[in-house]
């Protein structure tokens, strides 16, 4: 695919710079700025005004103009809450969860093992990833029991990197992802980045790996379904192949709808780009679109009901690191390596026409146009 001739398809959209909320460059990155969701941002840094003074960023993006909190502390690692005005705070083993309205503490934990990876799955629970199970903290009331051993991490992830945990909006599924160095015959080093993901089925406890580098849950009703159902998106690439999409509706099967679906398909990449790799799914289930963000910062728009690979851009220069699906599902946003926020959606009448005629996907752009425009 030309992304060049592709581009004009894909809006990209600059909203802010995390410069412009005391975050300096070089402190963006993967363990240090997290997205939950399309509500916070938040970043762990040093005070520009007091240089060795450390401090969290959260940012709310539900407003116009985005607004932040900032406080000193001194944490390992920091996220807030996808929905609540809530911060998790992780000190070697020891867990804190804050009100930052009421400015109150709501919960503490300490666990027995190291937590390799961490991250809400919910509005209620938080996932801890240990190095030989996965645990969940449930905060729901009545009480509070603490982390909850879940499921055994699967043996080939051993040697991974833990760098992404999710589960279903049914909390019946969950996914583990990891990623490793491979070796490259042609360039007899270990420049390849290589993904593997642990998906675990609560009702059957059971667990499959699957090569992904990048994996996304949603609920999402197909075109000829009475009812939604969940989705789970795979993305992965080869050491110097083209990359694949592997699109999974979930069970179990709901009365009233058709079989539940399957398939892969390829994902194109730039042969000159050897490296580059998906870093995130992103589920736009309003238009029924996946937005998979590569580390080079391309975007690939995929159809979700087929996995069809329908369009490219680039989004950045510069390595993408996170993203979440915005308000409306209709677009990704993202952080890029240099901190700037981005908002990746496509021109729809355009995108519309461009799939029915280029692409010659009829049913797929008649889809689209539902969907993008209701009567």
């Amino acid at each position: 695919m030309d992304e060049r001739a592709e581009e004009p398809l894909i809006n990209v959209q600059h909203v802010f710079q995390l410069s412009s909320y005391g975050v300096k460059q070089e402190q963006v990155t993967f363990p240090r700025v997290t997205m939950s969701s399309h509500r916070w941002i938040c970043c762990r840094h040093t005070s520009r005004k007091r240089k060795k003074v450390d401090c969290i960023t959260a940012i709310n993006l539900t407003r116009k103009t985005p607004r932040s909190l900032t406080w000193p502390c001194v944490a390992d690692s920091a996220m807030m809450n996808p929905r609540k005005p809530w911060l998790a705070l992780k000190v070697g083993r020891h867990f804190q969860v804050f009100n930052i309205v009421a400015e109150k503490q709501l919960h503490r934990c300490t666990t027995k093992d190291d937590v390799q990876y961490w991250t809400w799955i919910s509005d209620d629970i938080i996932g801890m990833v240990g190095a030989k199970a996965v645990y969940h903290w449930d905060l729901s009331p009545p009480a509070d029991l603490g982390p909850q051993k879940v499921f055994i991490r699967h043996g080939r992830l051993s040697f991974c990197q833990i760098i992404g945990y999710k589960a279903d909006p049914t909390q019946r599924w969950l996914a583990l992802v990891g990623l490793f160095r491979e070796f490259d015959n042609e360039s007899d080093n270990l420049s390849c980045v290589s993904g593997l993901t642990q998906v675990y089925s609560v009702d059957h406890k059971y667990s499959q790996p699957i090569d992904a580098q990048a994996i996304a849950f949603a609920t999402y009703r197909r075109s000829e379904n009475i009812l939604p159902s969940s989705f789970l998106c795979l993305a992965n690439r080869s050491p110097a192949q083209q990359g694949k999409l592997h699109i999974i509706e979930l069970g179990p099967h709901k009365p009233g709808n058709t079989a539940l679906i399957s398939c892969t398909e390829q994902l194109f990449f730039d042969e000159s780009d050897n490296c580059d790799f998906p870093v995130s799914v992103q589920i736009c289930s309003n238009y029924g679109l996946v937005y998979v963000l590569t580390k080079l910062g391309h975007v690939k728009v995929c159809d979700i009901e087929t996995g069809t690979h329908l369009s490219s851009a680039s989004v950045s220069p510069l390595t993408l690191f996170t993203g979440a699906p915005d308000s409306e599902g209709k677009r990704a946003l993202t952080v890029d390596r240099a901190g700037k926020f981005s908002a990746v959606g496509v021109h729809e009448r355009a995108f519309i026409e461009y799939t029915r005629t280029q692409l010659k996907r009829p049913a797929i752009a008649r889809r689209l146009e539902k969907c993008m425009f209701p009567e």
